[in-house]
Order: structure tokens, then C-alpha cells, then sequence
């Protein structure tokens, strides 16, 4: 497996479940969300995409085509781009691709049919896969493409230009490479063929069709042929679908246990995405599937006992699937082969050895047999510890093996790259009914000692998720000042702080709907907040949601000035900052030494819940020290 930095508090424990039953929606298809961020860069006009993925791949190449020239804004549940050939330029640093493999290699394709240039870089992971099989392509058609070593490993210094249309034979399946061709044939010269002896997922011919382009798709006898003529690109307005790779977890989490129905609904219906659904009927999995107008499939899961089978990578053609399907494998009765696997090793991680090493983590019996992979059933599960090496599919495989484990707890060591795809996952988990945690620390500390910069480092070191509970006695703060009210009133703002709807997030805060970003550190915000944080009735209500947040995520980072005492007092983890005035004041210079001074007495001295060093916690001083020395630190005590 790739050598991937997991940090020691980067950990997810999850319980084995009897029974899960509710209703999932996945995050947006992220193949589709990938191209189509490209496509509507590349469109003349301005797109409307909605429900892409949430995942840090898809941010990454949301960041791209901005970086790139395309104005990116948000506008309600959807992403604007406002795009075209002519506005697209070189980018003044490179584009970073983090753990996405599809950003990089569609990223390289488009830019090589652009007059541009672009270094394309990646995380350890990412610079681990090779990309010889874009390049050699691209190269033919024309392009420049620079990488290390003779598999052309990231960073990649890609130099478009002029290309000619080529006759390219995709022997081994990829999306990915046929999805590069076809974006840099957007502006080649001539026809580009591509033809796939095995059919990979179809999402770029559907959505450049869509957007206009002159693509034609058939077949001739088993092989498909996708052609590409140059092609002025319209604005695209598109709803994606769930992600079917995704849903499938959760399709196998209800066959795992012994009771309840798990409906995973509004996922994306393409033949070469639900190969997994007839897989599993084959092993015996009691599927409903009903196909809603729009093509979008609704998958009913329910307790199976599984049998094994034979599975061909023609099945799965991304082998995305296949953890998942492995884990199925190990608690099925009998032996599974997947055969002709060996595109795994290059995935995110060296995957098929991780698969097997997953497989054996939770009891089962696993061995590589050239390309194949060979799964014993023993009818059961057991718990342990999964190592993910940094994979988001062998952790969220390894996460529903647990579940279908029966009583006892697994952990997952390395939890942080679900992120990548599937940010809501262990809240997704607990919706069903499922026990998952990540850790819960909590940080208290004056203004000025460093709580955000550093709670916000945490939160991209460990993969959990902040909550700023200042932002929310800010934002009632701010209401309370908005409607006139007098602060010294406790029950008006107390029963304010119970009406209002309060959706923190990091760096701003939503007021019934209104987020605020600047308005939180406005002159009367500041002198304001700590009355408002100091009125009974206002701190429990805010703790009341504070509570709630962490119970639903199943862990996090939370900052304000109660929290270990009484917010989270059997957190994980509990960090008292400090730092000398002089440089919290320094930090915080829009306030002034003499605001700052009166609100520590204040925050120190209020009858309810004053800021105070809680039992247990870790004082950590931030003078003078730089915040990933304080992270690693924090990491070891976990």
C-alpha cells in the first residue's frame, strides 16, 4: 500500500449493529461532479449545477477551474460557473489535485486542449499513482507533459496547445483515460475515437452530449466506440444523482445485520454503476429496486444470507466496489473470486492488498492469486482494528464490516480520508441507527489564545468536523441587536436564543437563514457577546445544540469557553489555551488590550458556566509556538 502519514488520533471506533433501518441519500455522484465542474469551465455561459458531491476531491477541482479563469460562486443548494474557452488561462500557481486521481488526470486532458499551461501536484498518495496512461495518449495527440520517472508521476507540468483528433484503443478499462481524451479532443484538430473493450462508466459522453458536443456512441460486436468531433460547448443546468459507489456501503450495511430495511434512494442508474447491485442478488442479497421517471434508482436492502459467487472486473468496471463487495464476501457461507482485479493495485492506495488485509482484519480468510482475489466466507464477522492507509473505500468498508460484526467494536485507524468523498458518513451511520465516534475534543481558553486557528487545524488533520460555539452567542448577539431588544432583559433573549434557527459553520453563522459572516466581529457584536454569553437562559439553550452537534457527528472540535466544564466534560480530549496578553492582544488588535481585558473578567467572573480550567484538561500556552507543533502534540495525547 502507498505510504500514507496517518496521524495517532486519526481513529473511528464503530459498534456491531442489530438492527438499521432508515432512508440514505449519498452525496452527489462524484464522477459526475468532477466532469461536470470541467464542462461548464469550458462551457460559453453560465451553468447551474446542483447536489454535486461535498467531498474534499470535488472541492479540489472546484478550486481548479477557478484558479484556472472560471467564476465560481454559490448560489442556494447550487454551484454557479460562468465560463469558456477564450476566459481560461494559465493559473499563477499550481493546481492541487489533493487525494483525487479523476481531478488530475480530466484535469490534464483539458488543459492540454487549451492554449494554457499547468503544473498539476497532489498528496503523497496522489504522487504514488502513475500517469503514463494519460499521457501517452495526450502525447500522441499532440500535447507536452512532463511527470518523474518513466510512469510520469505527479507533479505533472502539462502544456497545451494545438492537438490532432487520434484512434485510441483503451484495452485495460478507464473512465479516467478516455474521459482525458475526450476533454483535451474538445478543441483538437479533427475526429477523436476512442474505443473500450470493456464499457466504463459513461458519465463524460452523456454530459458533453448534453452540453452540446458532437459525440456519437455505438458499438461494433463487444467493443464500444465513442468519437468526439471539435466542439463549442453550452452552459449546463443539471441536478447530479447520488452516487451509486457510495450507496453501496449502505446497500450492504442492511444485508449485514439481522433486522430493520435500509433504503438507499435517488442514486444514479447507468448500467456500468450498478453492476454491483446484480452481484449481490447473485450472492443471495434480498434487493428492492424500483427506477423512479428521471432514471434515478430507489435500493430497499434487506438482512440476507449471502452465498459466494464470481465476480469479473467487466462487472464493476471501475472496481470502485469492490471493499465493499469483500466485505460482503467475508460473511457470506463459501469462496468468492474477484477476477482480473489487478487494476486495484494502482488505486488510491495499493487496494487489493488492502482489501485482503481488510477482509482478514474482520476475521475472514483473503489471498492474492495473480490479478484475482479470493475471498473464503465463514458465514460471520468478527471485530478488530482496520488500517486504511489512507484509503476512503477500505475505511468505510472497514466501518460497515464492523456493524455486520455483531457485539463489539472495531477500529478504523486512519478514518480521515472518508472526507475525500463522503463527509456525512458516520452521520449517515448514526441516522440508521448504527454507533460510530470519531474523537471529541474539546478546547476552551480566552480571545486571542489561538482556539480557531488551531481547532481549524484539526479539523484537516484528523478529518472531524468544527464547531465554533462563539460564533453562535455572536450570532444571537446580533439578532438581539437587530430587533432592539435590551440585553439586560434576560428573558426576551433568552426566548430569542430558544426561537431562532442557528446552522453554525466555520467562520460564519446562519440566523434564520441570514448568514453572517463580518457582522459576527462588528464593534457592537464584540461589546455585546458577553452579556449575551453570560444570560442562564441564552447558555442553555446554545448547550442544548452544542450537545446535539457532537451526538450527531459522533465527535469533532469544539471551541468556546465552557466546553470541558460543561458542554463536554467526557470529551476525549480537553485543551485549556492560553497565551501572555501581549500577544493576545496582538491577535486581536481590532479589539483593543482594555475590551479585551473587560471581556476575560467578565467571561472568568459570569454565574453561569465562567471560563475556567476544567478537570482533567491539557493547559497549553501558544506563545511563541507554531500551530503543527501544537497539533502533533494534541495528536499523541489522543
Amino acid at each position: 500500500m502507498s505510504v500514507v502519514e496517518i496521524h495517532t488520533g486519526d481513529w473511528a471506533t464503530v459498534k456491531g449493529a442489530r438492527t438499521l433501518s432508515g432512508i440514505v441519500r449519498t452525496p452527489g455522484d462524484k464522477s459526475i461532479s468532477h466532469r461536470a465542474l470541467l464542462i461548464a469551465a469550458l462551457a460559453n455561459g453560465r451553468s447551474v449545477l446542483r447536489g454535486l458531491s461535498d467531498g474534499d476531491d470535488v472541492h479540489c477541482t472546484k478550486a481548479a477551474v477557478a484558479a484556472l479563469g472560471a467564476s465560481v460562486s454559490e448560489e442556494g443548494e447550487g454551484v454557479i460557473i460562468e465560463g469558456g474557452r477564450d476566459t481560461l488561462h494559465s493559473p499563477s500557481t499550481p493546481l492541487d489535485c489533493g487525494n483525487s486521481g479523476t481531478a488530475m488526470r480530466l484535469l490534464a486532458g483539458m488543459v492540454a486542449g487549451l492554449p494554457i499551461n499547468a503544473t498539476l501536484v497532489g498528496d503523497a498518495s496522489l504522487s504514488s499513482r502513475p500517469m503514463d496512461r494519460i499521457v501517452e495518449p495526450l502525447t500522441a495527440m499532440g500535447a507536452t507533459i512532463r511527470g518523474v520517472g518513466e510512469r510520469v508521476y505527479a507533479p505533472l507540468v502539462v502544456e497545451g496547445g494545438k492537438l490532432k483528433g487520434i484512434r485510441w484503443h483503451e484495452r485495460i478499462g478507464s473512465a479516467q483515460v478516455k474521459s482525458a481524451i475526450l476533454f483535451a479532443a474538445l478543441g483538437a484538430r479533427g475526429v477523436t475515437t476512442v474505443i473500450e473493450e470493456t464499457p466504463t462508466r459513461a458519465h463524460s459522453e452523456e454530459l458533453l452530449s448534453l452540453a452540446g458536443a458532437t459525440v456519437k456512441v455505438f458499438y461494433e460486436g463487444e467493443q464500444r466506440v465513442i468519437t468526439l468531433s471539435p466542439s463549442k460547448l453550452k452552459p449546463l443546468t443539471i441536478d447530479v444523482a447520488g452516487d451509486p459507489s457510495q450507496g453501496a456501503f449502505f446497500i450492504v450495511a442492511g444485508l449485514l445485520v439481522t433486522q430493520g430495511e435500509v433504503c438507499v434512494q435517488g442514486l444514479y442508474g447507468g448500467a456500468e454503476r450498478v453492476g454491483f447491485l446484480r452481484v449481490l442478488s447473485r450472492m443471495g442479497a434480498r434487493l428492492e429496486v424500483v427506477e423512479a421517471h428521471d432514471g434515478a434508482l430507489s435500493v430497499t436492502a434487506y438482512p440476507s444470507t449471502l452465498r459466494g459467487t464470481q465476480i469479473h472486473a467487466a462487472e464493476i468496471p471501475s472496481l470502485d466496489e469492490v471493499p465493499i463487495l469483500a466485505v460482503a464476501a467475508a460473511k457470506a457461507n463459501g469462496t468468492t473470486r474477484f477476477v482480473d482485479v489487478g487494476e486495484l493495485r494502482v488505486k488510491e492506495s495499493d487496494r487489493l492488498n488492502g482489501v485482503a488485509q481488510l477482509v482478514r482484519a474482520l476475521g475472514g480468510e483473503a489471498e492474492i492469486e495473480g490479478d484475482d482475489l479470493i475471498v473464503y466466507g465463514k458465514g460471520r464477522l468478527r471485530h478488530g482494528v482496520v488500517h486504511s492507509g489512507g484509503d476512503h473505500r477500505l475505511a468505510m468498508a472497514g466501518a460497515i464490516g464492523a456493524l455486520g460484526a455483531g457485539r463489539g467494536e472495531t477500529t478504523i485507524l486512519g478514518f480521515a480520508c472518508v472526507r475525500t468523498s463522503f463527509p456525512r458518513f458516520i452521520e449517515t451511520v448514526s441516522a440508521l441507527g448504527g454507533v460510530a465516534r470519531r474523537p471529541l475534543i474539546a478546547i476552551d481558553g480566552p480571545a486571542g489564545s489561538g482556539k480557531s486557528t488551531l481547532a481549524h487545524a484539526l479539523t484537516q488533520c484528523l478529518g472531524i468536523e468544527r464547531l465554533d460555539t462563539g460564533s453562535m452567542y455572536r450570532g444571537v448577539a446580533w439578532k438581539a441587536l437587530e430587533q432592539g431588544l435590551d440585553l439586560l432583559t434576560r428573558e426576551s433573549v433568552a426566548e430569542l436564543a430558544q426561537a431562532v434557527t442557528i446552522a453554525p459553520a466555520p467562520g460564519l453563522v446562519r440566523i434564520n437563514g441570514v448568514t453572517l459572516k463580518e457582522e459576527l466581529r462588528s464593534a457592537e457584536v464584540n461589546h455585546a457577546v458577553s452579556i449575551v454569553a453570560a444570560n442562564p437562559g441564552v447558555r442553555e439553550s446554545m448547550v442544548r445544540r452544542q450537545r446535539e452537534w457532537a451526538r450527531v457527528r459522533g465527535g469533532g472540535v469544539m471551541e468556546g469557553r465552557d466546553i470541558a466544564t460543561v458542554v463536554l466534560p467526557h470529551a476525549d480530549l480537553k485543551i485549556y489555551l492560553t497565551a501572555s496578553p501581549e500577544e493576545r492582544a496582538r491577535r486581536r488588535s481590532e479589539e483593543g488590550a482594555d475590551a479585551l481585558a473587560r471581556r476575560d473578567k467578565l467571561d472568568s467572573s459570569r454565574a453561569a458556566s465562567p471560563l475556567m480550567l476544567a478537570k482533567g484538561a491539557r493547559l497549553v500556552d501558544t506563545t511563541n509556538r507554531g500551530v503543527e507543533e501544537i497539533v502533533e502534540e494534541i495528536c499523541a495525547w489522543l
